[in-house]
């Protein structure tokens, strides 16, 4: 007996539920597996870093990276990684906006809105390129921040600097 067209409907969308829930999967799998690489990398301490939401709504902080994705218009998931660093006179943090999406054969991720890596798997080996930009980032941010800031606002640094954060750094 053959089904219905209503019937061949209801089966091709529970298809399309199902694709989408393995590949959402897959997804916070390589958000997870990105994060806890680049801490381990740079020997950063697990409780310095979190996740927080980049899309406006609700930007708390959390530390389940699924309460952080979104998967936006542009097809690709986003998620901000927030790094906490510190000295023995104060504290601070960073918000490293990411976005990826996972294709057939490759993921493709984004820094700082404008670069991208492609990677076959989320590997130690095929991610570390991009944990290298993030810490030369930070690094720069914090090394010419003020300067840049005070000649052009800021421009030169993936990581943007504002009067807030450079007025945060010597708050007691």
């Amino acid at each position: 007996m053959s089904q219905s067209r209503y019937q061949d409907l209801c089966k091709a969308f529970a298809e399309a539920r199902s694709n989408f829930a393995a590949y959402r999967s897959e997804s916070y799998f390589f958000a997870a597996t990105f994060a806890r690489g680049f801490t381990e990398y740079a020997g950063w301490p697990r409780e310095s870093a979190g996740y927080e939401p980049v899309d406006g709504a609700d930007a708390a902080p959390t530390q389940k990276i699924e309460d952080a994705m979104h998967l936006d218009a542009d097809g690709f998931w986003h998620f901000g990684f927030r790094l906490g660093l510190e000295d023995p006179k104060g504290k601070g943090s960073l918000l490293i906006r990411l976005r990826f999406k996972k294709l057939e054969t490759r993921y493709i991720i984004s820094l700082f809105g404008a670069e991208d890596f492609e990677v076959a798997a989320p590997t130690p080996e095929a991610l570390q390129p991009i944990y290298d930009a993030i810490l030369i980032a930070v690094k720069r941010h914090y090394a010419y921040g003020l300067r840049l800031f005070l000649e052009n606002g800021g421009r030169g640094l993936k990581i943007p600097i504002t009067a807030e954060q450079l007025t945060a750094l010597v708050k007691e």
